[in-house]
Protein backbone atom coordinates (compact mmCIF):
# COMPACT_ATOMS: atom_id res chain seq x y z
CA UNK A 1 0.00 0.00 0.00
CA UNK A 2 1.48 3.33 -1.03
CA UNK A 3 1.88 6.31 1.29
CA UNK A 4 -0.74 8.27 -0.66
CA UNK A 5 -3.16 5.34 -0.42
CA UNK A 6 -2.59 5.09 3.34
CA UNK A 7 -3.17 8.83 3.68
CA UNK A 8 -6.38 8.72 1.64
CA UNK A 9 -7.69 5.75 3.62
CA UNK A 10 -6.97 7.41 6.97
CA UNK A 11 -8.36 10.79 5.87
CA UNK A 12 -11.61 9.21 4.61
CA UNK A 13 -11.99 7.24 7.84
CA UNK A 14 -11.52 10.36 9.96
CA UNK A 15 -13.97 12.42 7.93
CA UNK A 16 -16.70 9.78 7.85
CA UNK A 17 -16.27 8.53 11.41
CA UNK A 18 -15.87 11.72 13.39
CA UNK A 19 -18.20 14.15 11.71
CA UNK A 20 -15.61 16.52 10.31
CA UNK A 21 -17.74 19.29 8.84
CA UNK A 22 -15.46 20.32 6.00
CA UNK A 23 -14.61 18.66 2.74
CA UNK A 24 -12.22 15.72 2.93
CA UNK A 25 -9.53 17.76 1.17
CA UNK A 26 -9.91 20.54 3.77
CA UNK A 27 -8.60 18.30 6.54
CA UNK A 28 -4.91 19.06 6.07
CA UNK A 29 -2.20 16.53 6.76
CA UNK A 30 -0.63 18.67 9.47
CA UNK A 31 -3.83 19.67 11.32
CA UNK A 32 -3.38 18.91 15.03
CA UNK A 33 -6.20 16.39 15.40
CA UNK A 34 -6.09 16.23 19.19
CA UNK A 35 -5.32 19.89 19.87
CA UNK A 36 -8.05 21.08 17.48
CA UNK A 37 -10.64 18.83 19.13
CA UNK A 38 -11.21 16.74 16.02
CA UNK A 39 -10.23 13.66 18.03
CA UNK A 40 -10.49 12.79 21.70
CA UNK A 41 -9.20 9.80 23.65
CA UNK A 42 -12.19 7.67 22.67
CA UNK A 43 -11.61 8.49 19.01
CA UNK A 44 -7.99 7.38 19.33
CA UNK A 45 -9.23 3.95 20.43
CA UNK A 46 -11.53 3.83 17.40
CA UNK A 47 -8.60 4.72 15.14
CA UNK A 48 -6.55 1.93 16.70
CA UNK A 49 -9.32 -0.54 15.94
CA UNK A 50 -9.52 0.77 12.36
CA UNK A 51 -5.74 0.54 11.88
CA UNK A 52 -5.66 -3.01 13.19
CA UNK A 53 -8.70 -4.29 11.29
CA UNK A 54 -8.52 -2.36 8.03
CA UNK A 55 -4.81 -1.72 7.60
CA UNK A 56 -3.54 -4.90 9.26
CA UNK A 57 -1.13 -3.45 11.80
CA UNK A 58 -0.84 -4.09 15.53
CA UNK A 59 -0.78 -1.01 17.75
CA UNK A 60 0.93 -1.41 21.13
CA UNK A 61 -0.39 0.60 24.08
CA UNK A 62 2.84 2.59 24.33
CA UNK A 63 2.48 3.62 20.66
CA UNK A 64 -0.82 5.45 21.27
CA UNK A 65 0.85 8.83 21.71
CA UNK A 66 0.48 12.23 20.02
CA UNK A 67 3.75 11.66 18.18
CA UNK A 68 1.96 8.89 16.25
CA UNK A 69 -1.67 10.05 16.34
CA UNK A 70 -1.40 13.86 16.42
CA UNK A 71 -2.06 14.49 12.72
CA UNK A 72 -2.79 12.66 9.51
CA UNK A 73 0.85 13.05 8.50
CA UNK A 74 1.98 11.45 11.76
CA UNK A 75 -0.51 8.62 11.37
CA UNK A 76 0.71 7.99 7.81
CA UNK A 77 4.34 7.92 8.96
CA UNK A 78 3.46 5.58 11.82
CA UNK A 79 1.41 3.18 9.65
CA UNK A 80 4.02 3.20 6.85
CA UNK A 81 6.74 2.35 9.37
CA UNK A 82 4.69 -0.48 10.87
CA UNK A 83 3.86 -1.91 7.44
CA UNK A 84 7.48 -1.78 6.27
CA UNK A 85 8.67 -3.59 9.40
CA UNK A 86 6.25 -6.50 8.81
Amino acid sequence: MSTSSIESTIRNFLVTSFGYRGATADLGSEVALLDQGILDSTAVLEIVQFLEQDLGIQVADEEMVPENFGSIARLVTYVSGKKSSN
